[in-house]
């Protein structure tokens, strides 16, 4: 019997959609229909009936939370409800961080971490709508941010988006924010919610479980692939038309290549509880074999770091089938959107496209209820989300993952556009990178 608890610890709420930046790997470039500011009514009733038994709250989502007119007011609220010993984090692309708003916060204590986002120091003609540095007031809104800070009563940290265009560019990011004085990056893969973002991925969906089996015969699994599909297609073709052939008796059935090595890997692959996406490993391959030198890379990002003393926070290289979980419910976390939606994380906050093994994926957002017409404690234990949080709990037990199946790059209903997975759940989580800390929240 699972004991779900009375409240979460942590609540994130997202304060608006609305963003003043339009990012190429954001979901913002593409634009909401409809911009939505959470009410300071709304906020109010949170923070009495909630806030009181939580243990942190962030306040981010899509948008950029000081685009909210009221932001400074909600960190207030927020101050005032929350128990002693609670945090307070917002995330920001600190172009609205000025020196009124500096002050405020540090000499109120209205935040204990503020975390700016940063994936280039300089503006880059290749690649425009980036974080950067030098663009609009960040720079000189962080350097005032560190000089306030003087005590150290906020963590200040970086998020820091890797794709293959900032690649190269980590290593300078990590020195010049330890020698500026920050506490912490955080470093996360990219999401990639456009098709031209497949390129910037640097990493696989394939476990590390599945891929040891693969890489064991590397060489010969693309004429495996081919080889095992013509053959079917031949033995069909004999079998359809046998009654044509005039000498009926010289047709035999075809042996398969290497099926003796596909049987093997199969059976290695079942002893694990894992199964083989063989067609994405196969055009995954150059992809995989530049993840082997990433490590050295990462290698040297943490020497930096430990050089500058800046606290550094990598994703994983190669997913580990046996360490996924949903990040939100391994830290008792609900989240709110800006419209009151009561929501199971980040990525279900609003509709998106995804495109990651291999396919493009539809994903509607998924609400529990909404606030503005029933009370967040009711909603928190409805049926429907106890029961979602229930399967989470243990996540390789109740939900399938689409990463190692093959059937998944190759046209599958449910991983194309359907609401549940292949099991019947709902939402669909089988093909999460966040539960394979690939990409990562600010939490």
């Amino acid at each position: 019997m699972i004991v779900l608890p009375e409240y979460p610890k942590l609540l994130q709420i997202e304060p608006t959609n609305k963003c003043n930046f339009s990012c190429s790997m954001c979901l913002n470039a593409y634009g909401n229909s409809e911009n939505y500011f959470l009410s300071l009514e709304s906020l109010q009733q949170i923070a009495e009936d909630v806030f009181p038994h939580i243990e942190k709250l962030v306040l981010y989502g899509f948008g950029e939370p000081l685009m909210h007119p009221d932001f400074m007011e909600m960190l207030q609220i927020s101050r005032k409800h929350l128990p002693s010993g609670s945090s307070i984090t917002f995330t920001t692309n600190g172009s609205l961080l000025d020196k009124d708003k500096i002050d405020l916060i540090v000499d109120n204590q209205l935040a204990d971490e503020i975390v700016l986002s940063c994936d280039m120091l300089l503006d880059d003609e290749i690649q425009p709508e980036l974080h950067t540095l030098d663009k609009r007031n960040v720079r000189g809104n962080l350097e005032y941010l560190i000089e306030k800070n003087f005590e150290k009563n906020i963590r200040i940290g970086i998020q820091t988006v890797l794709m293959k265009s900032n690649v190269d560019e980590i290593e300078n990011i990590i020195r010049k924010f330890g020698l500026m004085g920050i506490d912490f990056i955080s470093v996360s893969h990219i999401y990639p919610f456009f098709e031209n973002l497949q390129e910037e991925v640097l990493y696989t969906m394939i476990t590390k479980e599945a891929l040891i089996i693969l890489e064991e015969n590397r060489s010969n699994w693309k004429e495996i692939v081919l080889g095992v599909s013509k053959e079917k297609f031949a033995e069909k073709m004999q079998e359809t038309y046998k009654q044509f052939y005039s000498r009926k008796e010289h047709i035999k059935p075809k042996e398969r290549p290497y099926s003796e090595i596909f049987d093997e890997a199969q059976a290695k692959a079942k002893e694990k509880d894992v199964s083989l996406n063989i067609s994405l490993y196969v055009r995954d391959m150059e992809r995989i074999k530049d993840l082997y030198d990433m490590e050295k890379s990462f290698n040297k990002y943490e020497q930096v770091a430990k050089e500058t003393n800046i606290e550094l926070i990598l994703p994983t290289i190669l997913p580990d089938f046996l360490e996924r979980q949903c990040p939100y419910h391994h830290a008792n976390a609900a989240v709110i959107r800006s419209d009151g939606s009561v929501v199971p994380c980040f990525k279900y906050l609003w509709d998106h496209k995804s495109y990651l093994n291999d396919h493009e994926r539809i994903n509607s957002s998924y609400s529990f209820g909404n606030i503005l017409q029933d009370s967040f404690q009711h909603i928190w234990h409805s049926d429907k989300y106890q029961k979602f949080r229930s399967k989470m709990d243990k996540m390789n037990k109740s939900i399938p993952y689409c990463g190692d199946c093959g059937l998944s790059s190759n046209n599958c209903f449910y991983a194309i556009e359907d609401t549940s997975d292949c099991w019947g759940n709902e939402p669909f989580c089988s093909e999460c990178p966040y539960s394979l800390n690939l990409t990562k929240c600010i939490m």
